[in-house]
C-alpha cells in the first residue's frame, strides 16, 4: 500500500461524493462502504489506516466498539448531526466530528488518526502488504512463478468434471488449493466441500464412511445411514492420503470416479452421485504402482490433471506475504495488536529451510503472536530450535565471513536471487527461456542477473 487508506462509511451518496474528493486530493486512498455493517466485511479484504464512519445512531457505535475489539489495525473518526452523541463513544474514535464540519477540520482529523496508526509507523508495517485482491487467489496467498502457474490451472479446469490429482510434500497447501479449485467452480462453489482424511479412517469403518450403510448391515449399524459421497452431492470431495487406501477399497472408487455410482454396505441398491473429485497425496504414486501396492488403473484414472504444489523452500519470494497473513489472522483471534516485524526475525525466517512448509509457518507465528508482549514480533517469540537451525543454515549459505549487520533490504532480495539461480541452471542458462519461465522479459532478466552477479556463472 503506497498511500494511506481512508474508508468512508456513510449512506449518502452526496457526503460519500464530498469526502471521497475531498481525501484524494489530499493524497490519501479512498475506499466506500455504504453502512457501518459493512465496514467488517470490507477490512477483511483490506488493510485500512483510517476508518471515517457518519453515524446514524447507537446500533453504528455498538458495531464500531466491535470492530475495534477484534483487533482492526484501523483508526476510527466519528461524523453525527447530533452533539450529545459523543459521550455515547467511550474513547472508541480519535474524533468525534458535528456535522456541518470543515474540510480542513477532516483532515485536520485524518492526519491526527494517522499520527497514530500502527500501520504508519517509520518501520514498514508487514501487516501492509496483506489481503490485497492481488496478492490473493481463492484464499491462496502467494505470488511465487509456480504458484501463478497453479492459478492459471485451476481457472482453466474450474468448470471440468476432471479428477485432479494434488501432489507435494505435507504441509504444502494441498487442501488449500483443492478448496480454491472448489470456490473457482461456478456451479459447485455453493455446494458441500467435503474434506475425507482417508489415512485418519480407521479400515473397518472407512467404506461405511464413504458410501453410507443400510440399518442392520454390521453390527452397530442400528440405523440408516447416508456416506461422505452422497451428502457432497452436488459439490467436492477431497479425499487426503489416497495412498492409505487398501487394494480392494481401490476397486470400489474407482467404479465412483468411472461410473459416478455406489451401493451402500448392506444395499443392493445403485446409487447415482454428481461429484467432483480432487485426490491428494505425498507419497510417489508411480513407485507405489510398481511395488503392486496402488492400482495402476485406479492411478491413469486419478492422474487425469496432475497439479505439483512447490514445498514452502522453493518459494521464499512468498514468505513476507505468508508471515503477513498469519500474523494478521492470529493477532486478530488473539485480541492482539502486532506492529511490525524486527530485521533479525525476518532474517531468521527467510533463511530457515521450512521441513513442515506452510503448516509448520502458521503454528509458529500463531505461538509468535501470543508470546509477543511489546507488539513487535522478535527471535525470543519463535522456539529457539528454529532460531539455531536458521542462523546454521544462513551461515552456510553466506560466502566468507560476514561481519556487521544484514539489513532486512538485502535479507529479502536473497530468495529471489535464488529463485532466478535454480531457473538458470534448470533451462541451462539459456536467458530467452529463462525470462519465460519467470515471467520477465530478457532485458530484466539481463539486469537481476547482472545485479545479482550471476553473469559470470553461465560460463
Amino acid at each position: 500500500m503506497n498511500k494511506p487508506r481512508v474508508l468512508i462509511v456513510s449512506g449518502d451518496k452526496l457526503i460519500q461524493k464530498s469526502l471521497y474528493e475531498l481525501i484524494c486530493q489530499h493524497g490519501y486512498e479512498a475506499g466506500i462502504t455504504h453502512s457501518v455493517k459493512d465496514v467488517m466485511a470490507y477490512l477483511d479484504e483490506k488493510i485500512c489506516h483510517v476508518v471515517l464512519a457518519d453515524i446514524a445512531g447507537t446500533d453504528d457505535i455498538k458495531t464500531l466498539k466491535t470492530i475495534k475489539e477484534k483487533g482492526y489495525p484501523s483508526e476510527i473518526i466519528t461524523m453525527a448531526s447530533h452533539g450529545n452523541m459523543e459521550e455515547d463513544f467511550d474513547g472508541l474514535a480519535v474524533d468525534c466530528l458535528i456535522r456541518p464540519v470543515e474540510d480542513k477540520k477532516i483532515i485536520s482529523s485524518i492526519e491526527k488518526a494517522l499520527s497514530r496508526s500502527p500501520l504508519s509507523e517509520s518501520r514498514p508495517s508487514f501487516l501492509e502488504k496483506l489481503l490485497h485482491k492481488e496478492d490473493t487467489f481463492h484464499d491462496l496467498v502467494g505470488q511465487n512463478p509456480a504458484l501463478k502457474e497453479i492459478y492459471s490451472i485451476i481457472e482453466r479446469i474450474s468448470s471440468s468434471k476432471a479428477t485432479i490429482l494434488l501432489r507435494g510434500e505435507s504441509g504444502t497447501g494441498k487442501r488449500m488449493v483443492a478448496r480454491a479449485i472448489h470456490k473457482a467452480d461456478k456451479k459447485r462453489r455453493d455446494k458441500p466441500f467435503m474434506e475425507i482424511s482417508c489415512g485418519a479412517l480407521p479400515r473397518e469403518i472407512i467404506e461405511s464412511e464413504l458410501f453410507g450403510h443400510t440399518k442392520g448391515s454390521f453390527t452397530g449399524a442400528i440405523n440408516e445411514r447416508k456416506g461422505r459421497f452422497e451428502l457432497a452431492h452436488g459439490g467436492t470431495v477431497l479425499l487426503d492420503d489416497i495412498d492409505s487406501f487398501s487394494l480392494d477399497l481401490q476397486v470400489k472408487l474407482l467404479r465412483v470416479l468411472q461410473h459416478k455410482e455406489f451401493e451402500r454396505v448392506g444395499d443392493h441398491k445403485t446409487m447415482k452421485v454428481d461429484v467432483r473429485f480432487i485426490v491428494s497425496t505425498n507419497q510417489d504414486l508411480e513407485k507405489a504402482v510398481a511395488d503392486k501396492k496402488f492400482r495402476e488403473d485406479l492411478y491413469y484414472r486419478l492422474n487425469v490433471i496432475s497439479i505439483n504444489i512447490p514445498p514452502l523452500r522453493n518459494r521464499k519470494d512468498d514468505l513476507t506475504l505468508l508471515i503477513s497473513h498469519f500474523m494478521n489472522l492470529y493477532s486478530r483471534e488473539n485480541h492482539k495488536k502486532i506492529k511490525s516485524i524486527s530485521d533479525d526475525t525476518m532474517k531468521t525466517l527467510m533463511s530457515y529451510d521450512w521441513p513442515g512448509n506452510i503448516r509448520e509457518l502458521e503454528n509458529i507465528m500463531e505461538r509468535a503472536v501470543i508470546l509477543d508482549t511489546d507488539g513487535v514480533i522478535e527471535n525470543d517469540d519463535l522456539p529457539e530450535l528454529l532460531v539455531s537451525n536458521a542462523l546454521e543454515s544462513f551461515d552456510a549459505k553466506t560466502p566468507g565471513n560476514v561481519t556487521g549487520s544484514i539489513s532486512l533490504k538485502d535479507v529479502l532480495r536473497e530468495p529471489e536471487r535464488l529463485h532466478i539461480l535454480r531457473v538458470m541452471k534448470e533451462v541451462g542458462w539459456n536467458k530467452n527461456k529463462a525470462a519465460r519461465k519467470l515471467g520477465v522479459n530478457r532485458t530484466t532478466l539481463y539486469n537481476k542477473l547482472k545485479k545479482y552477479k550471476l553473469l559470470d556463472q553461465s560460463k
